[in-house]
């Protein structure tokens, strides 16, 4: 069980022993509200390690619960503030980025979703990093919706994210040996946005990590989550080489 504690705050008590069951089954501990008042509250006596905000609930939604607590939190202190929206419209992450969250992901929430910012946020060591069980490094419907069916087109393309992966984290990886913030930031920005859109979620998780660690300036752990990236991705590779003939 990893030490680092978590924060629901949902409204939905269905949803919330949902998302409590998902947390527990992948190792975390965590303290549920109904309101962004009473996270605010629960906030003011527990240093929580990270909290998961419901954008929509009754009192104070998320939105203002988040405003509310980065008015009084002290520097350097920082709370990592997931949103959950049940919406994920076009505009959704602006308007949760402006309130002082600093990531969203949408509901239902998937497993590998809630894996990826908790990996990225509470800054999991290598050997601590949770990977969903029996996960596929790829989600098929999503890959098929973004590659198309025809056959020579879906091989071009992927065939041209893999050739532009493979030369990216190699100059992430060069990147991360000289503390290029900058370059890192854009790089790992780059290949979150192309493997999400592509469906390749097992490299999301680290490279969400190298992004958020540039951003913030704390490259303590970025070594370990760029050799993460690589690993991951030929997890990827492995799966797609075994798989392409039958799914295209």
């Amino acid at each position: 069980m990893s030490p680092k504690l978590i924060l629901l705050a949902e409204d939905n008590i269905v949803n919330q022993k949902v998302a409590i069951r998902q947390l527990q089954k992948l190792g975390y501990r965590c303290d549920a509200v109904a309101n962004g008042r009473e996270a605010i509250e629960a906030l003011s006596r527990i240093p929580y390690d990270l909290v998961l905000m419901d954008c929509q609930m009754p009192e104070m939604d998320g939105y203002e619960a988040t405003s509310e607590i980065r008015r009084t939190e002290v520097e350097p202190k920082r709370t990592p503030i997931i949103a959950m929206t049940a919406h994920a419209l076009e505009g959704d992450r602006e308007k949760c980025i402006a309130a002082g969250m600093d990531d969203y992901i949408s509901k239902p929430v998937k497993p590998e979703e809630l894996t990826r910012v908790l990996n990225a946020f509470l800054g999991a060591k290598k050997e601590d990093r949770v990977t969903p069980i029996h996960t596929s490094p790829v989600d098929l419907k999503r890959m098929h919706e973004a590659l198309g069916d025809e056959p020579t087109q879906f091989s071009e393309t992927l065939n041209l994210y893999l050739e532009t992966m493979s030369k990216n984290l190699v100059q992430l990886e060069a990147a991360v040996a000289s503390d290029d913030r900058n370059e890192i930031e854009s790089i790992a920005h780059n290949c979150v946005g192309m493997s999400a859109i592509f469906g390749m979620t097992s490299v999301l998780g680290a490279l969400r990590e190298l992004e958020v660690a540039a951003r913030t300036g704390n490259l303590t752990n970025a070594p370990q989550a760029v050799a993460q990236a690589k690993e991951e991705f030929e997890r990827l590779q492995t799966f797609l080489n075994e798989q392409v003939k039958q799914i295209v």
